[in-house]
């Protein structure tokens, strides 16, 4: 009786365990993904006033987009790769993990949402395509 006990106790732990964890990395992806959308309109709305695409390297836009409120570029991207892409005249936002090897989301800035959460592996690469008037193609559904 004691070890069915004991092996039941361990599997509560267990599960409790797990369960946190998981409730943990959701709240973080909710709050990255709230910055990443802030962080996306930023650059779309430098990229609207822009007359040709920018010759910038990434780092450099997102300094320049985020001059009026440097908190949209906040501390939790330091842990990330950001990646920015010109569709005139649009902004395509890509979060990727440190090394280049794995997306984890994308956002069009002209929409009020968050485009794509990337849950499963997924190379980092640009998949979002803005059409006229802000129709994102490749975005998950609503």
């Amino acid at each position: 009786m004691r070890k069915f006990t004991l092996t039941q106790l361990s599997l509560i732990i267990l599960i409790t365990a797990c369960t946190h964890s998981v409730d943990k990395n959701a709240e973080k992806r909710g709050h990255l993904s709230t910055e990443m959308a802030n962080l996306s309109s930023a650059v779309d709305t430098y990229f609207a006033d822009l007359p040709v695409k920018p010759t910038q390297n990434d780092a450099t836009i997102l300094q320049i987009a985020t001059q009026h409120d440097p908190s949209l570029l906040a501390p939790d991207f330091q842990y990330y790769l950001l990646k920015v892409q010109y569709q005139n005249p649009y902004a395509v936002l890509l979060l990727c993990n440190k090394d280049s090897t794995r997306a984890i989301m994308e956002d069009a800035g002209c929409s009020a949402r968050l485009d794509r959460q990337i849950t499963d592996i997924a190379p980092c690469k640009f998949t979002l395509r803005v059409l006229r008037g802000c129709q994102v193609e490749g975005a998950d559904p609503q």
